[in-house]
């Protein structure tokens, strides 16, 4: 069994709310959702990119895709096809449309049965995982500051605060090829296991030392929820603000 409970709010500096999520095949456009599902979870979060309204645009054409991934059994291929009918979909769009500067989207899913464990990403948008006290970021960002760790010219403490740390180099919309990054386990979510996704409104404004001392409490997840979301309006966060929880009830 999994538990689950997520959140999108617009935020305190936006009218347009364009990050936008869906589990087992429910969108979210705003506000809580919560629940428990028993046989798998599908949870997928898009972060509209290229202005409020084209980015709300495009987060909602890809998760509309992506609503086929909500069953019971999935697999990888599946995921990349969705990913690359988004893709090509909004590429369509922007070009009869003349918006190949706008509507764009970030992508962060998971996917997991008692059999499998997937995970996939596009942009900045993250997966963590919390499994017995380690916290785990399960994603890379496909980003410029990001690339810049890798190649040593910055440190992660700096990349926090970097002037171009929201400079993302792929995501749904971004060129005609769709490199989604996606990795999975033959071995399931185990018992206690919670899977963490969110947008960079959490993210440019809480670093993971802090997220894993929030998880580290062993709240409810609906407390944890709250917890971050607040942490994200005391620390400034000028963007929508989105995240979902999901705990794993599985036997080992």
């Amino acid at each position: 069994m999994y538990k689950y409970c997520s959140r999108n709010d617009v935020g305190v500096y936006y009218k347009i709310n364009d990050d936008k999520f869906m589990i087992n095949g429910v969108i979210v456009e705003e506000g809580d959702y919560e629940g428990e599902t028993q046989n798998y979870i599908s949870a997928v979060l898009c972060d509209g990119v290229g202005g409020q309204q084209e980015g709300y645009r495009a987060a909602l054409m890809t998760l509309e895709k992506f609503k086929e991934v909500s069953k019971e059994n999935l697999g990888i291929e599946e995921i990349m096809d969705k990913a690359k009918e988004a893709n090509d979909l909004i590429r369509k769009i922007q070009k009869e449309e003349n918006k190949e500067n706008g509507l764009k989207n970030t992508l962060v899913g998971i996917y997991a049965n008692e059999d499998i464990f997937i995970y996939y990403n596009l942009g900045d948008s993250r997966a963590y995982r919390y499994r017995n006290g380690y916290f785990q970021r399960l994603t890379r960002d496909d980003s410029k500051v990001q690339d810049m760790i890798d190649d040593e010219v910055i440190t992660y403490e700096e990349a926090i605060n970097h002037p171009e740390k929201n400079i993302i180099n792929k995501c749904i919309g971004y060129s005609d090829k769709c490199e989604l990054n996606i990795y999975s386990s033959s071995v399931g979510l185990i018992n206690n296991d919670i899977i963490f996704l969110c947008s960079d409104g959490i993210t440019d404004v809480i670093d993971d030392n802090t997220l894993k001392a929030v998880f580290d409490k062993q709240k409810s997840i609906k407390e944890t929820l709250e917890e971050i979301h607040s942490l994200s309006l005391k620390n400034g966060s000028k963007d929508n603000i989105s995240l979902i929880i999901v705990k794993s009830t599985q036997k080992s």
